[in-house]
């Protein structure tokens, strides 16, 4: 079955997206800062995964993959940033805990900008693991 845009998902709503501790995901600045690199909003499937913050919680979000970061940013940025180049619809194949699905060709130059709107859920940095750690 083909994935619909919902509607429904839109405006203020607040998306979380896991960041995983490989080096090449965040960089750290001098002051021990990070920043997600815009790979982190990108899918070679076609279908960013994120979460429906009013429907889970940063554990919950996280749970299993130890380690990682978390950020947000709402589906009114995904959607004024992406337009009509995604979709944003439940996921049916995992609907627990407010997953969703990004779905379109994100490119290089979308990812950017989403990654300059994300910000990092307080105290959820994902681990600074050095090369030979991935």
């Amino acid at each position: 079955m083909p994935r619909a845009d919902d509607p429904a998902i839109a405006g203020t709503m607040i998306l979380y997206r896991r960041i995983p501790p490989k080096g090449d995901r965040a960089t750290w600045d001098d002051n021990g800062q990070p920043t997600p690199s815009s790979q982190n909003f990108r899918d070679p499937e076609d279908e960013l995964s994120v979460y429906m913050a009013h429907e889970t919680t940063p554990e919950q979000a996280l749970a299993g993959h130890t380690g990682f970061g978390l950020v947000y940013f709402t589906a009114g940025e995904v959607r004024e940033l992406f337009g009509k180049a995604v979709i944003l619809c439940r996921d049916d194949e995992e609907p627990a805990n407010g997953h969703v699905l990004v779905c379109g060709n994100i490119t290089n130059g979308m990812s950017k900008k989403l990654k300059n709107r994300a910000k990092w859920v307080e105290g959820r940095w994902p681990a600074r693991l050095s090369p030979d750690q991935w």
